[in-house]
């Protein structure tokens, strides 16, 4: 269960979308948020005396957003930081399973790739629970987004995000889509073409399993709207088109290590090289107190 919500801002646009998601996030369960602003040492190494009165001049910025936060926002946000240091490790020191990390991104201006290692992108490959990455769009957009959306696929870690996607449903009051995507063997393969009751008692098997973990979900959260969606598509496509309009996308997250710990995993990873909507990366241990 989620207890805090933590917002990485700097001024920038896609800091003030981040912000702005957590503030809608806030109102509709009553979690307070916790804001921290990071000056990245390493653009000032060598040179004290620029970062002194670059961290001067962060300070006033923070300040001043403080005060119209609380203006606008009274009680909302309970906490603030502001550090010198790397953003990544700053960030992670603040995952935990009870904590919503919330970063922003700014819109793509190169090749998809660069999309991937922002530091939200990162950040999910190290986190130690829930890691929020919101994308800069018009306010207005933004406002009109409802309703959940969770990628399933009957792993573990996909049982943890629907588990984290039906906790936030029922709190929230919105109603949740189980998206299950599926492909037949072979599917890029043109020539080959499987025989018709091969692919139909393929379907009915992700049919079943879909049934039964919404099932499972309904039966855990009594008061969940729940809606089963099978696709036969590619996750990323799939989810990508079921999410387009919704307030919030959770997928699970492998938090692989080693080298490989760069890569999210193929679906989590393509949905943040190309977001439609705020999506949630849960890992093996988000569900955890």
């Amino acid at each position: 269960m989620l207890k805090r919500i933590v917002v990485c801002w700097n001024g920038s646009v896609a800091s003030e979308a981040a912000l702005a998601w957590a503030l809608r996030l806030s109102r509709d369960t009553g979690l307070h948020i916790e804001v921290f602003d990071v000056v990245e040492r390493a653009l000032f190494v060598g040179d004290d005396g620029a970062l002194e009165r670059a961290t001067a001049q962060e300070e006033q910025r923070l300040a001043l957003r403080l005060e119209e936060l609380a203006a606008d926002h009274p009680g909302a946000v309970t906490a603030s930081a502001l550090l010198v240091g790397d953003a990544l490790e700053v960030l992670s020191e603040q995952t935990t399973p009870a904590a919503l990390v919330v970063v922003g991104t700014a819109h793509r201006v190169g090749p998809r790739v660069r999309y991937g290692w922002s530091l939200g992108a990162r950040l999910a490959t190290q986190a130690a629970g829930p890691v929020a990455i919101v994308p800069v769009e018009d306010p207005a957009v933004a406002r009109q987004r409802s309703g959940i959306v969770v990628g399933v696929d009957g792993s573990a870690v996909a049982s943890r995000a629907l588990e984290f996607a039906a906790e936030q449903a029922v709190t929230l009051h919105q109603p949740l889509r189980v998206v299950h995507c599926w492909q037949e063997p072979l599917a890029q393969e043109p020539l080959i073409v499987p025989e018709d009751d091969f692919v139909d008692s393929l379907e009915e098997a992700h049919r079943q399993l879909l049934d039964a973990l919404v099932r499972q979900a309904r039966e855990a959260h009594p008061a969940l709207t729940a809606e089963p969606v099978l696709l036969r598509r590619t996750p990323v496509a799939g989810l990508r088109l079921e999410s387009e309009h919704a307030f919030l996308l959770v997928v699970g997250s492998r938090r692989l290590s080693g080298w490989s710990r760069t890569w999210l995993g193929s679906v989590s990873h393509g949905l943040v090289l190309d977001l439609v909507a705020p999506t949630i990366l849960v890992g093996p241990e988000s569900g955890d107190d």
